[in-house]
């Protein structure tokens, strides 16, 4: 089984209300020990911003915990799962 973050069947994926704080997520991210990956937003996900990111089932929380520390504006967050050619998606919002 590859355990390459880019090819987990299952992961959450968090959306942003801008390409900006994509971004700053995405720099915040790298000083911490979680792993994830920038990906453009799935198609199955109807979001203001086309960047997203992807972390493992196991780092969600404290992802989570990070951007509402870090005030990084994140959309909402999803549980993905993916079978075959679909992903069934379950959505959260984001509040903190």
């Amino acid at each position: 089984m590859d355990d390459n973050l880019l090819n987990v069947k299952e992961f959450y994926l968090f959306t942003f209300v801008s390409t900006s704080n994509a971004l700053k997520a995405e720099s915040i991210l790298k000083d911490q020990s979680i792993e994830f990956i920038v990906i453009p937003t799935l198609r199955e996900i109807s979001s203001s911003c086309g960047l997203s990111i992807k972390v493992r089932l196991d780092d969600m929380n404290k992802c989570r915990q990070i951007f509402v520390d870090k005030h990084i504006k994140a959309e909402k967050y999803y549980h993905v799962l993916k079978e075959g050619n679909k992903y069934l998606i379950k959505e959260f919002p984001f509040s903190p």
